[in-house]
């Protein structure tokens, strides 16, 4: 499963199937997942001084901004196909500008493919709702749980955390909503955010996962 995905489920109420947060935040979340999972494979990097690459509109990248390498590549992949796509279309611009176009755009790749895993149930809006809003609630929750737990034990209890949760828990921190999405970190809250903090420090800032920590940090 990947990165966009685990926070969809973290920041999704199971119970109602609606947003934790406001979809702005959302937005945010999503693709900031979406891009760290691409950086992370070096599919998406930095282009350093002196380095001529061109944007998708035939302008140069300038340096520090975020374009894609060809040459790397990645197994097929709905989500990260679409990521890629709509990127692809925005090289060269502030990730500012990217991050909330690209989760508006993620989520019909993401609802179908957690639908299609059996992880999320859609439920259209009822017909006398003064507001109709389609939900998307819990099918099976195995694959979040394991997340949380891990989550925790590297908040609460001193675990060591993998690549997958050091991103986690950036982006969730990055956005505000660590204890939104996980609200049994409250009974040692303090605590919690001053590991977050360590953890997220553990991202290079130069790298692509800290300029999209960065950007949302701007945009927050």
């Amino acid at each position: 499963m990947q990165l966009a995905e685990e926070l969809l489920l973290l920041l999704t109420d199971d119970e109602t199937g609606r947003m934790s947060v406001p979809e702005r935040v959302l937005d945010l979340a999503v693709a900031g997942g979406a891009l760290s999972e691409l950086g992370a494979i070096e599919q998406v990097r930095v282009v350093e001084e002196h380095e001529h690459v061109v944007g998708s509109l035939g302008e140069p990248i300038q340096a520090g901004r975020l374009a894609i390498d060809d040459e790397v590549t990645h197994d097929a992949d709905p989500v990260l196909d679409g990521a890629l796509e709509t990127f692809r279309g925005m090289q060269g611009r502030k990730l500012t500008n990217v991050l909330p176009i690209m989760g508006r755009a993620l989520y019909p790749a993401l609802h179908r493919d957690l639908e299609a895993k059996g992880v999320l149930r859609r439920e259209a809006p009822a017909r006398q709702s003064m507001i109709p809003r389609t939900t998307w609630v819990a099918v099976d929750s195995t694959h979040e749980d394991s997340v949380r737990q891990h989550l925790a034990d590297v908040l609460l209890h001193d675990a060591e955390p993998d690549d997958r949760a050091r991103h986690l828990i950036g982006l969730l921190h990055a956005i505000g909503a660590l204890t939104v999405a996980m609200p049994e970190l409250e009974a040692d809250r303090e605590r919690a955010l001053q590991t977050a903090l360590e953890v997220r420090a553990l991202t290079d800032v130069h790298g692509p996962c800290g300029r999209v920590l960065a950007a949302i940090d701007e945009l927050v």
